[in-house]
Formats: C-alpha cells, structure tokens, sequence
C-alpha cells in the first residue's frame, strides 16, 4: 500500500485507528497479540485496529517511518496522536487504545520494579556524590536518575512536556 492511499483511507476513516505493524517472525507481536484482540473487542465500534505486515507492506514501513517491530501509532481524525515502539503489557494496550480514542499522546506508567530499578542506582549515586566531596555532577546525575523514576507523577512535568508537545506537533498535509 503507498503511504497516500493510506493516508486517504485513514482521513475516510469515521473512527480513531491504531494501526499495528508486525511481522510474522516477530516474538513480540507474536506475545501481544492476544492483547489486542482483547483491545479490538472491548473497543469495538469506538477505535478500528488495522494489522500492517511489515514484510508484505515495506514501502509504507518505510513512508511511515516505523525503524522498530512491533510499532503501534494511534490516529484521531487523521492525525497521529501516539507511536509506540516494542512490545507492550495487556494494560498498556488497553491504555494505548484508551489515549488514541480520547485524542491523547499514550503514556505509560512505570512499574514498580522499574521504579526501583531507577530509584536504587540513583540513591547510590546522590551518597557518592555527597560523601565524596560533595561531588555536584555526581549529585546531578543522581537526580536526573531518581526524577527518571518519579516523572510520570508529576504534574508539573506533564504540563511542560504537553506543552512541548503541541507546539512540535506535526499538522495534517
């Protein structure tokens, strides 16, 4: 399929999509499969799921800019909303699906064992850097690492990074 026969089909299109692109070797899309069957039926008639073979389909893999598989982009009226890149939890489709019908990028939650896994190194990393010297680029880094394992619940962040967001929003040609 050209990318301007996609893009036709998608503007005609009176729902919000999520097109998957997969391919048939892929473990990933092999395991998320079942979730978005399971998303397909629980939003049936709200958002449309298309399928796109990246083997059979590589000149629009290729249009479209996908460099991973799987790849989920969600599209509201015409206009991508959310990409998605690598495999995802049944949850996280669902929600992929959620934002995608309600018009809003997808974000997801950190689990809690990705928490500690951020909040551990970085709580290493802030006690070096204070007890040796104190070491400020150490204590930075620290930081960083430790607001990485807390961003997505903070309201000031989601304000700034919407705003990021709609001013670099790519319009419809």
């Amino acid at each position: 399929m050209k990318q301007s026969a996609f893009e036709f089909k998608l503007r005609k299109n009176p729902r919000p999509v999520v097109v998957e692109f997969w391919a048939p070797w892929c473990g990933p899309c092999k395991m998320m499969a079942p979730y978005l069957k399971k998303a397909e039926q629980e939003f049936s008639g709200k958002v449309d799921l298309w399928r796109i073979n990246a083997d059979e389909d590589s000149e629009l893999v290729r249009s479209m800019g996908v460099r991973g598989i799987p790849t989920m982009i969600g599209y509201n009226k015409g206009i991508e909303v959310s990409r998605k890149i690598g495999a995802m939890t049944a949850e996280n489709v669902l929600g992929f699906f959620s934002a995608v019908e309600e018009n809003k990028p997808f974000s997801r939650s950190l689990s809690w064992v990705e928490r500690l896994m951020r909040f551990i190194p970085a709580l290493v990393i802030l006690v070096l850097g204070w007890t040796n010297g104190p070491n400020y680029w150490l204590m930075a880094l620290g930081g960083v690492i430790l607001f990485s394992a807390i961003y997505d619940r903070c309201p000031i962040y989601k304000v700034v990074s919407a705003q990021f967001r709609e001013m670099f929003k790519k319009k419809p040609a």
